[in-house]
């Protein structure tokens, strides 16, 4: 292919996507003295979120290896019918990790529990029963056991993955506002 066909081509080229640009490009022309319409603007979604997870305590001083904490909620207005948490935490730091149901769903239905202790990923969802009614105020929905293998003056943490939800009565989307972890300490001994 010679020089001069390829330089051909690649004008035509040049010529043929700025005339595809234009032909798509939206067309924004009003005839002058024409009235605009206006655009409507979009309703705001209500914010139907107020749920608040927490790990209590937080921080936790640690006493003894074998230790606790609990997954604590504060619905506000939101009436609850279920929680899925997903949290993480160092599996070289903690082991012997177990998580049950709290008191807040009065016999609850535990839909998931899975502890992946290598990755350190605790998957456990909960939620009323079809015949039960849904749940407003606060309370423990789930608590955590573990044994701590922190060194004396270390830390870890148990974090809330953003895969965490909880849903409620008429709402598709989750209503949790916010999630927070908790920090383990170990005391530091002189």
């Amino acid at each position: 292919m010679s020089i001069r066909t390829l330089i051909l081509i690649i004008v035509l080229s040049v010529v043929a996507g700025i005339a595809v640009f234009i032909a798509v490009s939206p067309k924004n022309e009003t005839p002058q003295g024409a009235p605009q319409a206006s655009i409507p603007k979009p309703t705001p979604t209500p914010n139907i979120a107020f749920t608040v997870l927490a790990i209590m305590p937080n921080p936790l001083t640690i006493s003894s290896p074998s230790t606790s904490v609990d997954v604590s909620i504060d619905t506000q207005t939101n009436k609850v019918t279920a929680v899925q948490l997903e949290l993480s935490y160092d599996p070289k730091q903690l082991t012997n990790v177990n998580i049950v149901q709290g008191t807040f769903f009065d016999n609850p239905i535990v839909l998931l529990k899975k502890i992946d202790e290598k990755k350190g990923i605790i998957s456990f969802a909960l939620g009323i029963s079809p015949s039960q009614t849904a749940k407003m105020g606060t309370g423990s929905v789930a608590t955590i056991t573990f044994t701590s293998n922190l060194v004396k003056g270390t830390k870890t943490e148990i974090k809330m993955l953003p895969e965490t939800l909880v849903t409620a009565e008429g709402v598709a989307p989750s209503v949790l506002k916010s999630s927070s972890g908790t920090t383990i300490m170990s005391p530091i001994v002189n």
